[in-house]
């Protein structure tokens, strides 16, 4: 199958799950171009983007690229579809040249003759809407957690009439989606997988005087509960000075977590290592005991959907501690492959913490029940089989 990825950016380093699906199903056969709305090179990218030359499969926006459609009835729709925006909301340079981009990626597909679009995020579903309509191909939109949080019942109307299907990562997403309006037949549950052939199976195991490592992996923004986890390792210091809490990540939150760290004297315990290439923080968790990841819903409404890096550390056998929280409780069983609390309770996060430090024993059931459940529930073939399906169920 040709299938035209239409994203936000492209490559990004905190979206793994994509480039997982997109590698998968690269490997499966299938002819993968993606349509990037923003060009963003960071400076640290996953592995993959080189070795499936990811980049020569990507496309931006070039103004040569409106010469290439083919056919003037369609040239003729997006000329509408402009003159429509401009009557309804006035000129907007911001809405010019987005739907600019969008004939520009129209006409690119169009040459490519694609055989489906898959638009991640429900935002780049609403862009979609006219590639569907002019290009007359379907299309299939996957939601990831705060586009579905931070909306209302008329965010997404048109596109729950336009798309073929949508599909959500659990059962607390589907809600969110039916309680916007979303037709119950048109949302499929289809889960974020892992590479289990990248994660091998580590026993845990602390030796006296030892370290026993907390590893925490996320961006820094409010709902992946950074503060909490650090809150909660202070009282944990308290008792246990063999103790130490590694974090991976960046973002805006990262004065506001660097002070709190010498607010609190955690300096020589709470280690901020920055950004990693996927291979790195495979690494690191290789290192770890404990991997703690205490998400809550923001201020503003956002929330996660399912965590690829709880799925990617109990594929390596660490024992997780996180929240009841979104998709989270689908992800970590409680009391099976770790163990959940209510959000922003520092109080249970810290009992918890003081638990699994107690009882390291128990790191290699949890661990083990742990690798046995994403290889069951989250294995990226598994899924990508799976999404394959939904593809062939629409294009027919």
């Amino acid at each position: 199958m040709k299938i035209a990825y239409y994203l936000n950016e492209f490559p990004a380093i905190s979206e793994s799950f994509i480039l997982n699906q997109i590698v998968e199903l690269i490997k499966k056969g299938h002819d993968i171009s993606i349509f990037s709305m923003i060009n963003t090179i960071d400076e640290i990218q996953h592995e993959e983007i080189r070795a499936y030359n990811l980049l020569e499969r990507t496309h931006y926006f070039k103004l040569e690229n409106l010469l290439e459609m083919k056919n003037l009835k369609k040239w003729f729709f997006f000329f509408n579809f402009f003159l429509k925006n401009i009557y309804h909301t006035g000129i907007s340079k911001r809405r010019i040249k987005l739907d600019i981009k969008k004939a520009c990626f129209a006409a690119i597909m169009d040459k490519m003759d694609i055989d489906i679009i898959h638009a991640h995020f429900g935002t780049n579903g609403n862009h979609s809407i006219q590639l569907k309509q002019v290009l007359k191909k379907p299309l299939i939109t996957s939601f990831y957690g705060f586009d579905a949080a931070i909306a209302d019942s008329t965010t997404y109307l048109e596109l729950f009439n336009t798309a073929d299907k949508i599909t959500v990562l659990s059962n607390d997403m589907k809600n969110d989606m039916l309680a916007l309006g979303c037709p119950e037949e048109n949302i499929i549950i289809h889960h974020l997988g892992v590479d289990l052939d990248k994660f091998s199976y580590t026993q845990r195991y602390v030796n006296p005087n030892e370290k026993a490592i907390f590893l925490c992996v996320g961006r820094f923004v409010e709902k992946k509960g950074i503060t909490y986890a650090i809150k909660a390792f202070s009282r944990l210091l308290i008792e246990y000075k063999n103790v130490e809490l590694r974090i991976i990540g960046d973002g805006g939150m990262k004065k506001e977590i660097e002070d709190l760290i010498f607010r609190l004297e955690l300096q020589k315990n709470v280690i901020l290592l920055g950004s990693y290439t996927h291979t790195g923080i495979i690494d690191e968790m290789h290192r770890s005991h404990i991997f703690l990841l205490p998400s809550i819903t923001a201020e503003n409404g956002d929330k996660e959907g399912t965590p690829t890096v709880l799925m990617e550390a109990q594929a390596t056998g660490m024992p997780v501690l996180s929240t009841y929280h979104a998709g989270i409780p689908e992800v970590v069983i409680n009391g099976k492959t770790g163990y959940l609390v209510e959000e922003k309770n520092i109080d249970s996060l810290y009992e918890k913490m003081k638990y699994l430090v107690e009882q390291p024993k128990i790191w290699n059931i949890l661990g083990k029940n742990g690798r046995n459940h994403i290889k069951e529930n989250y294995n990226i073939s598994n899924q990508v089989e799976k999404l394959e399906y939904i593809y062939k169920d629409v294009i027919k």
